[in-house]
């Protein structure tokens, strides 16, 4: 049964793109249509992060305050302050220091919204609009944080944040065969992608098969992007995003897709 939510008129729609990491595009369908991209978008955080951690902008040990407040991105709004649902309880407690590893590493493992927040107060939305630009995702943008429910209604349909299947396949493929990155900084990134608490694409894979992944959703949009086998140009790449489909419909269809995308790579 499809369904309706802010980000969907309950139309359901499934979109994917398998391919190499070298850009190879092996099968694909609906790989261009606009979806909000909910937690994917911190695959680009991560990448951005990397970027400005190789470059010595940014340290490891260099420490953000924890909170669940934010400023909104409109002028004149009120500061806001996270849904229950999106407090991520591992953080530290409010105004106590975290270190920027800590806050990266919760942003992609448990997919923290709170962490995401305060790594875009660090880095800016330009920083991370650089590296899809670099992956070649021309498609995708981020201009807001989470939370920021007036900067969403404020830039219209998808909120101001917007992805597609085939970027996210650009991006994950140029994140694994490190052309966003050098080695050092490329190899952290993925080793925090192989520990992400909620895959689906990869979720049926044999014991064994090297894989990271970032997945998202929110009501009525399920999302995910995953690299299979070791980091490269020839890793598989698949992406794919939903929207209108109840959450285990959802689930069930990218779980599907990426089993079936790793079958026929063999």
């Amino acid at each position: 049964m499809s369904i309706r939510s802010t980000y969907s008129d309950g139309a359901p729609v499934v979109a994917f793109r398998v391919a190499r990491a070298s850009g190879e595009v092996l099968a694909e369908r609906l790989a261009d249509d606009v979806f909000y991209p909910a937690s994917t978008v911190k695959l680009a955080v991560l990448a951005a992060v990397g970027r400005l951690l190789e470059t010595g902008e940014v340290s490891l040990d260099q420490p953000l305050i924890s909170r669940d407040t934010f400023v909104s991105d409109i002028a004149g709004t009120p500061d806001y302050r996270l849904v229950p649902d999106d407090v991520d309880h591992g953080m530290a407690p409010s105004g106590a220091p975290m270190p920027l590893a800590e806050v990266v590493e919760r942003m992609v493992v448990v997919s923290s919204n709170e962490a995401t927040n305060l790594l875009y107060e660090l880095i800016g939305f330009d920083a991370v609009n650089a590296v899809f630009a670099d992956a070649g995702a021309t498609a995708s943008k981020v201009s807001r944080k989470f939370g920021d429910f007036a900067a969403a209604a404020a830039h219209g349909p998808g909120g101001g944040n917007l992805t597609t299947a085939g970027d996210l396949a650009a991006l994950m493929g140029a994140l694994v065969s490190g052309r966003l990155a050098g080695p050092q900084w490329t190899g952290w990134a993925i080793d925090m992608l192989s520990r992400q608490e909620y895959p689906a694409i990869t979720k049926e894979l044999p014991d064994g098969v090297p894989w990271g992944s970032k997945s998202g959703s929110v009501d009525a949009i399920r999302h995910d992007v995953a690299f299979i086998g070791e980091p490269g140009p020839d890793a598989l790449i698949v992406a794919v995003c939903t929207r209108g489909y109840q959450e285990d419909d959802s689930r069930e269809a990218v779980t599907a897709i990426g089993s079936l995308a790793f079958a026929l790579a063999q």
